[in-house]
């Protein structure tokens, strides 16, 4: 087959792990002898550029850190302009099938072109909540502003931008005949709010290099006196890494400090990563809590064994985080908010640790409870390892996405792009 990919970011330059999946799942496509073409933005790089299999051509909707309102002024340019690339890529790989992953902060407008040149041969695979929230533009209208006076102008003329926007994107209905979801939490959200068809919906879950990240859970790596913590990942609000710091403090205030340790892995919003810092300071917690910026992904596998528990906070619903999935099959016990998919691997007293999303207080108590209990950790660390090396493989993931690709087909290799007017 030959396979176009479309998605908003592609390593090296990254924002989350998925990004990550879809370069393996690349690479284990071409192993199969598939021919692959990567379409995706210019983010990380100074401008529209071409490089063997990787075309980084397609302009994003809005600045990833703050969003600026002019930017819909320019609305019409940049979709004219995604459009065309997107045509001209197609035309000139014309694929067999075309696989859209990460859409956000892209025009729906490419999507939608896609399946007018391929009919019939346009799959997706929904990693996030994409298709049922507001654009860039949309999300940022419909929010108040900081300030009064200017909230006052953001509300008079945000009637008119919504209605401008809205009315251009209803030119883009997309059909999603196939859409393969990283969750039962994601499926559903799609059937829900997103109106899909429950037919054209399938689960394939988000699969993790084995072979990389296994470690043995013995009894060596249990916590005795000293309890390492780890967080790793987008330094964003909805990752709640807040709730994190906040326990603690809790932690500190009661006397159960001792011997815990929190580091903080990564990178993200600016105003956040400050707002956390600041945290650290107000509470006194330079001596227990340990920034690192975001590390390379080669370095991950190492990194996770030197500690007892990976923290994930995450406030809002998770497609499936692949950072808890290494966490497990590297021998950590995760303690996690339950949220979208995160509750479809982290059960409660089984393979991990809840506790509900913003929660301070409970997050402490299990980090507590982890601390004074070898048993538990030990029987937590091993359940939660087997399951994903049952149920969340990445050989398992990649062989599921090409059969989904290959029955999705209807044209014989070589197909001809349709003509569009």
């Amino acid at each position: 087959m030959r396979i176009l990919f479309i998605t908003t970011f592609y390593p090296p330059y990254v924002v989350g792990g998925w990004e990550q999946n879809i370069e393996e799942t690349n690479a284990a496509l071409q192993a199969r002898s598939h021919v692959t073409h990567v379409l995706t933005s210019v983010h990380g790089v100074q401008g529209p550029s071409r490089e063997k299999g990787v075309d980084r051509l397609l302009t994003l909707e809005a600045d990833l850190a703050h969003y600026q309102p002019l930017s819909l002024m320019t609305y019409r340019r940049r979709l004219n302009r995604n459009l065309q690339v997107t045509r001209k890529v197609i035309e000139r790989f014309n694929p067999d099938v075309v696989y859209v992953n990460i859409m956000w902060n892209l025009t729906r407008g490419i999507p939608a072109l896609a399946e007018k040149l391929c009919p019939g041969r346009v799959a997706y695979f929904m990693s996030d909540h994409w298709p049922c929230v507001p654009d860039p533009h949309e999300e940022y209208w419909q929010q108040k502003a900081a300030r009064p006076i200017r909230d006052v102008f953001k509300r008079l003329l945000s009637p008119v931008a919504l209605r401008w926007v809205r009315r251009l994107n209803r030119d883009f209905q997309l059909e999603f005949r196939r859409v393969l979801c990283v969750s039962h939490a994601i499926r559903n959200e799609m059937i829900e709010r997103a109106r899909l068809h429950p037919d054209n919906l399938h689960v394939v879950y988000n699969g993790v290099d084995i072979d990389r990240f296994y470690r043995e859970c013995s009894t060596a790596r249990v916590p005795q006196d000293r309890l390492a913590l780890l967080f790793a990942g987008s330094l964003v609000w909805h990752k709640g890494v807040h709730t994190a710091v906040e326990a603690m403090h809790i932690l500190k205030q009661s006397g159960k400090l001792t011997g815990v340790h929190l580091t903080i892995v990564g990178s993200g919003h600016p105003d956040y990563e400050r707002r956390l810092r600041e945290m650290v300071k107000e509470y006194a917690l330079d001596a227990a809590i340990e920034f690192r910026p975001r590390m390379n992904r080669d370095d991950i596998p190492d990194l996770l064994p030197k500690f007892h528990a990976l923290i994930f906070p995450s406030t809002w619903e998770e497609p499936l985080a692949r950072m808890t999935q290494e966490a497990m099959v590297s021998g950590l016990v995760v303690i996690a908010t339950a949220t979208g998919g995160t509750g479809e691997i982290v059960i409660e007293g089984e393979t991990g640790l809840t506790f509900p999303a913003g929660d301070a207080e409970a997050l402490a108590a299990q980090i507590q409870r982890l601390h004074g209990n070898p048993g538990l950790y030990l029987n937590l660390a091993r359940q939660g390892q087997a399951l994903i090396v049952e149920k969340c493989d990445l050989r398992r993931m990649n062989a599921e996405i090409e059969a989904h690709l290959k029955e999705f087909v209807t044209v014989p290799t070589g197909g001809s792009v349709a003509a569009v007017s």
